[in-house]
């Protein structure tokens, strides 16, 4: 079995896609593996690590000026090119798209080559790439309802879930405790705003830590800043009672998630897939700016369902993360209750439904779930 994988350009869209392979290599040793991604550093060392191959391929977002058009559209004619090469001589058996435009070129190169494609859609409201590549695509998988009407001229669409890390579903409380420094027995709150961080809750985060103190005798905090919040909130950290483990950026999420009473993040798909597939009530703050203000609609999938609160970065302060943190921690009934609906929405075998339906798709046994996926 030879396998590519095409897109990246967030961790939301790698982690899908190292996901994805995790469990192929885990069903079949012999498996070749390779991920086309962009020229984010992150991309390289999180693939490299795992022992598959790696590929930087050209990509450009589409921008509505002239000159924008322009430099998108021979950029993808030039990426296609090298799409086609890379094809040709890795010859895979399925190129899967995770979105983003580094998937464009590789999935209109295996169309070429009528190499079996599929997308891989995280988000309520699909990205314009996999919206574009959806009419190519032999199946397209997802993981909201919401999104089966954004793709209604694909040939197939499936609602398996977001494929998540088995180490998000594995890790143990206590064990992580010892890996950050902290208590297995303390409220945690992990704050992080995914790959790139977010400031705008770091700095609110940082304004909580005064009213936040008071309660440091059975509270700590888990808190991935991104790359430039870092310095900022571990002298912030350092001049409080409260023991907080401070990172740029985490790999071991699962660790992380082991930890979490409550999380407060941005609404990526993939973040949301991943806690809820272990049940963390959530304070969910969009990204403003995202594309189609899909962040808001994830968000709203989760709130609506009594997962979680969805709070617009305009209605962002101190007074209102404290408000909702104590309004959770003192209330156990409602604190049980939104647990219990976070759970419920989680699809924690969605690796292996992916899985299993490329197994059908090429032709290959091994698919235990295939009859039963959407």
């Amino acid at each position: 079995m030879k396998i590519a994988f095409a897109g990246g350009g967030t961790a939301g869209h790698l982690m899908v896609g190292l996901s994805t392979a995790e469990e192929i290599r885990s069903r079949f040793n012999e498996a070749e593996i390779i991920f086309l991604g962009t020229d984010k550093k992150f991309e390289k060392r999180c693939v490299e690590r795992r022992g598959f191959l790696f590929r930087q391929m050209r990509a450009r977002k589409w921008e509505k000026s002239y000159k924008g058009v322009f430099m998108f559209i021979v950029t993808t004619f030039i990426s296609v090119i090298e799409s086609i090469l890379a094809i040709r001589k890795f010859n895979p058996d399925i190129v899967v798209g995770l979105g983003g435009y580094a998937s464009v070129a590789p999935i209109i190169a295996a169309k070429l080559h009528s190499i079996p494609t599929i997308l891989l859609e995280q988000n309520v409201i699909p990205g314009k790439a996999n919206r574009f590549l959806s009419k190519w695509v032999d199946e397209v998988y997802c993981h909201w309802r919401g999104s089966l009407k954004w793709f209604n001229k694909t040939n197939v669409v499936r609602i398996t879930g977001t494929p998540i890390r088995k180490d998000i579903l594995y890790s143990q409380r206590s064990r992580s405790a010892e890996k950050f420094g902290l208590s297995s027995s303390k409220k945690t709150i992990l704050v992080t705003g995914g790959s790139q961080g977010a400031q705008a809750i770091n700095e609110v985060i940082l304004r909580c830590l005064p009213k936040l103190e008071p309660l440091s005798n059975e509270l700590q905090i888990i808190h991935c800043t991104g790359e430039y919040g870092y310095e900022a909130a571990k002298a912030a950290y350092k001049q409080t009672n409260i023991n907080a483990f401070v990172c740029s950026f985490l790999d071991d999420m699962g660790a992380a998630f082991s930890m979490a009473d409550v999380i407060i993040c941005r609404a990526g798909a993939t973040t949301i897939a991943e806690f809820t597939a272990v049940g963390i009530p959530a304070i969910l703050i969009p990204y403003p700016h995202a594309a189609d203000n899909h962040q808001y609609w994830n968000a709203m999938e989760l709130a609506s369902n009594g997962g979680g609160y969805l709070l617009q970065q305009i209605d962002l302060t101190p007074e209102k993360i404290i408000e909702l943190i104590t309004d959770l921690f003192n209330n156990k009934e409602k604190y049980d209750r939104m647990k219990m609906f976070n759970k419920e929405m989680g699809m924690p075998n969605a690796a292996m439904r992916v899985v299993d339906n490329i197994c059908r798709l090429i032709g290959l046994k091994g698919a235990q779930f295939a009859l039963t996926v959407g």
